[in-house]
């Protein structure tokens, strides 16, 4: 049988600590931050580590400041210089219409990266020798898991707490203790002789997780499994080791398929490739967008499942409304995501104006790499008798048609069939008698070649063997 480990090895062998690192220890005075700030303390000399206690008074109990000058007599007891700061965590929770508990974490957060960007601006350290240290330990894990299960997450919620991550502010955040358990951390203070600051509310059912904790766990270790804790740690840390090899390999997709347009608040998906995936991939290229667009704290279940379904659709146009304005806009094999307020509008070319010109067939030498339109005058004109003036250039109207081989078509089907794409359709100039469209000028916009070089031409009044004269059409720069 194995030995356990003790608090100090749980810290030392996670590799959270390095040599020379400052530590920004949260501390609430409870046996799990007791615990952490003495174990850095006992291993601060053999790795040269700074440690800063920060305390934060959520005035939310009776008991409130008295613990606060309860965890500043320890770390003086220490040779430590406690860091206090209060918190209004009713006015944020009315503010932001949450719990009072998710305010507190919320601010404890904030004012953890707001201690350390103080170290780093006052002493002049570099950020990346800033950590910030909380008390998060094995049982916790296990506590979180079951709580997400419950309350309905995706397999990334199943992975628990990370041991380390970035926070908003940009530092480290790690969870030294996160291997330790709850019995090893009693054992720890029993053996110090600690007195740590007891939260009595931990003790009750107000909240959910405390429930978990009292009623929930005791009774599926009492009723299913004595080992519960132990198989929820062991579930998170096989999610986590599914979840880091799929979020590489979507990493590297998103790297060939996406681009992110920060300046312009956009991300825009090639699906062509997309398409080809399993929903295991494209649900997680959906939950990567909603974090470039802020939207992390909005992922629902409905809302990951029917942007990755718009990838898959064959429907080659369509819009889906996201949280806070944000849009997705399927234009045939792309998908922009962007704010409602920032969508993008393309206008037509105003610089360019139309000259006609009716010619001998004779005088039509024309360079066939040149952009132009030519017809047979004498079939235009008996159509249109006399009004080759007329002729205009102009953007598409409600009723526009072209002639093809056996009939015509109307614009707007047109522009489908080329796989224009919505916001471009209106800036497609055109040359056009009446509602009658000659020729569809160029553009970038058009999927084919042909178009995009030369346009799109009325299959009447073709120039042949038997044309006398040409009407030709000629695009230049306005002057």
């Amino acid at each position: 049988m194995s030995r356990k480990k003790t608090i100090i090895e749980h810290i030392t062998e996670s590799g959270l600590i390095e040599y020379g690192d400052v530590i920004v220890a949260g501390v609430s005075g409870g046996p799990d931050s007791l615990c952490m700030l003495h174990a850095l303390t006992e291993i601060s000399d053999l790795y040269n580590l700074s440690i800063v206690p920060v305390h934060v008074n959520h005035k939310l109990r009776p008991e409130a400041d008295e613990e606060e000058e309860r965890v500043v007599e320890i770390c003086d007891k220490l040779d430590l210089e406690c860091n206090v700061y209060a918190a209004e965590c009713t006015e944020v929770a009315d503010e932001l219409k949450i719990s009072t508990e998710e305010a507190g974490r919320l601010i404890r957060y904030e004012i953890f990266d707001e201690a350390a960007e103080e170290i780093c601006s006052e002493e002049d350290i570099k950020k990346e020798r800033v950590k910030i240290a909380v008390a998060h330990n094995a049982d916790d894990q296990s506590e979180t898991v079951l709580f997400r299960l419950i309350r309905g997450t995706g397999p990334d919620g199943l992975t628990g707490m990370p041991a380390a991550r970035a926070t908003e502010g940009g530092f480290m955040l790690i969870r030294p203790l996160l291997g330790a358990t709850r019995a090893e951390i009693e054992k720890y203070i029993s053996k110090n002789k600690l007195k740590p600051n007891i939260d009595k509310s931990n003790e009750g059912t107000d909240y959910t997780r405390n429930k978990i904790r009292n009623e929930l766990i005791p009774y599926l270790e009492r009723e299913f499994n004595p080992n519960i804790k132990d198989a929820l740690r062991r579930f998170a840390e096989i999610a986590a080791a599914d979840s880091e090899f799929l979020a590489e390999i979507t990493y590297s997709i998103c790297a060939e398929t996406m681009i992110d347009d920060e300046e312009a608040g956009k991300v825009t998906l090639n699906i062509t490739p997309l398409r080809e995936l399993p929903p295991a991939i494209t649900t997680r290229i959906a939950m990567l967008v909603l974090s470039f667009l802020g939207l992390e704290t909005d992922t629902t279940y409905e809302l990951v499942t029917n942007m990755a379904s718009m990838i898959y659709s064959d429907n080659p146009s369509s819009v889906m409304n996201l949280p806070k304005g944000y849009k997705a806009i399927r234009e045939y094999d792309t998908i922009t995501y962007v704010h409602s307020g920032d969508e993008e509008i393309i206008r037509a070319d105003d610089s360019l104006r139309m000259i006609p010109q009716v010619m001998m067939t004779k005088e039509f030498n024309i360079d066939e790499d040149d952009v132009y339109a030519a017809f047979d005058f004498d079939e235009f004109n008996k159509d249109y008798p006399g009004r080759v003036g007329e002729l205009v250039m102009r953007t598409r109207r409600e009723g526009d048609f072209i002639a093809i081989k056996n009939g015509s078509k109307k614009i707007q089907d047109v522009l489908v069939d080329c796989k224009v794409k919505k916001a471009a359709r209106d800036s497609i100039l055109m040359v056009a008698i009446d509602d009658e469209i000659l020729w569809i000028l160029p553009s970038l916009y058009f999927d084919g070649e042909q178009e995009r070089d030369k346009g799109k031409f009325t299959q009447k009044y073709r120039i042949n063997k038997s044309t006398k004269r040409v009407l030709f059409i000629e695009i230049t720069e306005n002057i």
